[in-house]
């Protein structure tokens, strides 16, 4: 692929200072690219990974996408696999090194600041051309990942052209499901959305999804037909049955599928939502690496942060990082069936390349009073257009303002819930934490 030249620079001695120096980079989860023609091309990372001696290969791959649940899923898998298990997600909550796990830990700001000197160096991937944050941040976790026997790799956008997808033929390729995201950047139609998903898939894996919509299961089929891959379909091959929840909306059910042991588990995370979630990460191991129960059992009882993880107090609050109409309606279908006689305050915001007036039409009826709040994010829409869209409801500039009115309006024994960004999450967590 042609020589590479390292780039000069010091040892960065801190945490802070490679993700100061990291920022110079392009950072399209901050700005992303404009008009429909994407920058987003795998030859980049792929010389990147070669100047580095390709860590990729380095591991056994588990690979997420989907437009909802992926993060979950990928949280579930690396849990059962236990404390030798890289795990890479993205966004974060409230700091960059939670993206990269191993045992289920954020890699320290020691570890994170040699790894990511290294990665830097080579930053120049051809004459005048750079590696992006994210192919950087990429780089740096199947780095990390260099020792770790089997790594969770989650997509950040899409599949096919993603950062991530350089990965050689991972063992499984998870797909939770297809829903309408990001439609500027991969497609306006669930069939198009479902391809660039679909693009992970490498001859040599096994494919399961939670997806059930013929349109986009089609398209799925045809992707795992094309590369020889044996499919399993979440609810068919897949089985979840005797599910049932207790009065705070956490279920267990019995999973099963053809060549495996059925098991029963319970799951700590609310959301009905979540048993696909689990089954996914299930069958993706059970068909390639088998488990003990045991490790699925300490994997059920993980709380996945941020999804419907909720924080005592008076009042409590609900943090979900739900931000597309699926999964807010998800959200609004947990707060009746858990809180259904609390007096119920809803922080929202969302980022301004999504579904805006969807998303707003999807949680608008989920609370009984709307606080509106912009994420410190460039993409953070403007909340008095999301109050105008609501019809009702009050508007901040500030989130730590609409936090304090809303649990002022919940009163003590209500309820605050705050959704619709990672970033607004991030920002508000710090204030979560400290009960008032």
């Amino acid at each position: 692929m042609g020589a590479f030249r390292e780039t000069t620079l010091k040892p960065f001695r801190s945490a802070r200072a490679a993700l100061a120096y990291l920022s110079r980079f392009t950072n399209y989860e901050k700005t992303p690219p404009k008009g429909r023609r994407t920058p987003y091309d795998l030859a980049r990372m792929r010389r990147l990974c070669e100047a580095l001696g390709h860590p990729e290969r380095a591991f056994a791959a588990y690979h997420v996408t989907g437009t909802k649940g992926k993060g979950s899923t990928a949280h579930y898998l690396a849990a059962a696999f236990g404390e030798n298990a890289g795990l890479y997600t993205s966004p974060h909550l409230s700091s960059m090194l939670e993206r990269i796990r191993v045992g289920g830990c954020p890699v320290s700001g020691k570890r994170f600041a040699a790894l990511m000197t290294r990665v830097v160096a080579k930053s120049e991937t051809a004459p005048g051309e750079f590696a992006t944050y994210f192919e950087l941040m990429t780089a740096c976790a199947f780095e990390a990942f260099r020792g770790c026997g089997v790594a969770v790799i989650e997509v950040g956008l899409g599949g096919r052209l993603d950062a991530t997808n350089v990965l050689p033929a991972p063992l499984a390729c998870g797909i939770t499901s297809i829903d309408w995201d990001h439609m500027d950047r991969l497609g306006n139609t669930l069939e198009k959305i479902a391809a660039e998903k679909a693009g992970i898939v490498k001859p040599g894996a096994v494919v399961v999804t939670a997806e059930r919509k013929p349109g986009p299961l089609g398209v799925i089929r045809r992707a795992a037909a094309r590369a020889g891959c044996r499919l399993l379909i979440v609810g068919r091959e897949v089985r979840i049955d005797e599910a049932v929840s207790d009065g705070r909306d956490r279920w267990s059910a019995t999973l099963s599928m053809k060549g495996s042991p059925s098991m029963r588990v319970t799951l700590a995370t609310p959301g009905r939502h979540q048993l696909d979630n689990f089954a996914v990460a299930w069958a993706m191991a059970q068909s390639t690496a088998p488990l003990p129960a045991a490790h699925w059992r300490a994997a059920a009882s993980v709380q996945i942060p941020a999804r419907l993880q909720l924080f005592p107090g008076a009042p409590p609050v609900l943090l979900d990082v739900a931000h597309n109409p699926v999964s807010l309606r998800a959200l609004a279908v947990h707060l009746a069936r858990a809180f259904p006689r609390r007096r119920t305050a809803l922080v929202f915001g969302t980022s301004s390349d999504k579904d805006v007036a969807a998303n707003v039409e999807a949680v608008a009826g989920a609370a009984d009073a709307l606080f509106f709040a912009a994420a410190r994010h460039p993409r953070a829409s403007d909340p008095a257009t999301l109050r105008a869209l609501a019809g009702r409801g009050e508007a901040f500039a500030n989130a730590r303002r609409a936090l304090d009115a809303a649990r002022q309006y919940a009163g003590k024994r209500g309820l605050v819930v705050v959704a619709g960004s990672f970033y607004l999450a991030g920002d508000l967590l710090p204030s979560i934490r400290r009960r008032p």
